[in-house]
């Protein structure tokens, strides 16, 4: 059923990130309702099927361009379906590829948005992680704290009124 369920959601968005593609550009185009939803469905299920495959196949050709294959790739899949599906029309192999960065954009913002896709991150210092918004404690996987870790309180004095500054050894700043 998840799986189902991912693929439904995927088509939803998918059909919605076409829609709005289909209002930016003008040499993407939809005849009617119907080839904008079964298109959607199709490069979802393309998506999730053929995609993996094909960027498995050029590997060594995405690796030997620095990931500039990858483009191509998705607009070779926006250009499949669009001569699979009656009434979706694309005007040529570059525009076929623009209109597949914009959806693949599009679609990004949309699960992000709905909470299908997340911002993944992670920043480390010293021997703090921030891992995309969640702190990590400094706590090893049997509860115990890390002997490396110091632990200490942080808090803003901007708003106090200025103190003393001393330096460690003691000496004056004059």
């Amino acid at each position: 059923m998840h799986a189902m369920s991912r693929l439904f959601l995927l088509w939803m968005s998918t059909t919605l990130a076409l829609w709005i593609v289909d209002a930016l550009f003008e040499s993407l185009s939809f005849a009617n309702l119907y080839s904008l939803v079964l298109s959607g469905f199709l490069l979802a299920l393309a998506n999730l099927t053929l995609k993996p495959l094909l960027v498995l196949v050029t590997l060594p050709l995405t690796l030997l361009s620095f990931g500039l294959m990858l483009p191509v790739i998705n607009g070779l899949v926006l250009l499949g379906v669009a001569q699979i599906v009656p009434g979706f029309e694309i005007a040529g192999f570059w525009m076929g590829v623009l209109c597949a960065l914009a959806v693949s954009f599009v679609g990004l913002l949309i699960g992000l948005a709905t909470g299908q896709s997340a911002a993944r991150g992670r920043v480390q210092v010293g021997r703090f992680t921030v891992d995309a918004g969640r702190s990590q404690p400094p706590f090893g996987r049997d509860g115990a704290q890390d002997p490396n870790t110091i632990d200490g309180e942080f808090r803003d004095t901007s708003a106090e009124k200025p103190r003393e500054i001393r330096r460690l050894d003691g000496k004056s700043d004059d």
